[in-house]
């Protein structure tokens, strides 16, 4: 049996004619595509030697006139020993009253506030030490001792750099945060904070169980 070539001009056979549909509808998708804005990670990581951090992403975590930047961070860019955080807090804010199990020091870049320091000594935090701080100045936490960082200025904000040492990412030798409601609350019944606000978008998300 003899098989008739198509004549010259013919249309094209049907299931090729949708192949080629379907390649240019694919192209038409993928051009449409690259013009749509990226949305940023909440969890960027960036493992270059030399960082912008005006570039950095910058949030408040539903905190009204506060601001944070992980600078340097565990789960953001691999360090192991350390993390630094830059924190912006506006007039009359401050964090909460907390402890944690890691070594902590603030440098004022701006502004000046108050720091209030109570003592892991004693039941419960008590009456805390008032301490003014101011630009320029650097004040260490003792491992555990509740504090709170207030912005006890009225007309501008307090910005600070915070170091602190063992990053919050294993268990066994992470620094954890317990966060009281007040001042006379115990220790035993202060509230585990892990992980912390800015490290739960970088956390894997957990796997069902079978």
């Amino acid at each position: 049996m003899v098989r008739r070539r198509p004549a010259t001009g013919a249309a094209p056979r049907p299931h090729l004619a949708a192949v080629g549909r379907g390649l240019l509808l694919a192209s038409v998708l993928a051009a449409a595509a690259s013009s749509l804005p990226v949305a940023e990670s909440s969890c960027p990581r960036d493992n270059s030697l030399v960082r912008d951090i005006s570039r950095m992403q910058q949030r408040n975590y539903g905190r009204e006139g506060f601001s944070h930047i992980t600078v340097t961070g565990a789960l953001a860019h691999g360090t192991k020993e350390v993390e630094v955080w830059l924190q912006t807090f506006g007039p009359g804010q401050r964090t909460p009253i907390h402890r944690h199990s890691c070594e902590e020091v603030f440098i004022v870049l701006k502004g000046k506030g108050t720091l209030l320091l109570g003592s892991s000594s004693l039941k419960y935090p008590g009456q805390p030490q008032e301490v003014p701080v101011f630009q320029n100045t650097t004040f260490s936490i003792p491992v555990n001792d509740p504090h709170q960082v207030w912005n006890s200025n009225e007309h501008e904000d307090l910005q600070v750099l915070v170091i602190i040492s063992r990053p919050p990412v294993k268990i066994g030798i992470s620094c954890y945060r317990f966060i009281y409601d007040d001042w006379s609350m115990p220790h035993t019944a202060a509230k585990l904070k892990f992980p912390y606000f800015w490290d739960e978008d970088c956390l894997p998300a957990p796997k069902d169980e079978l």
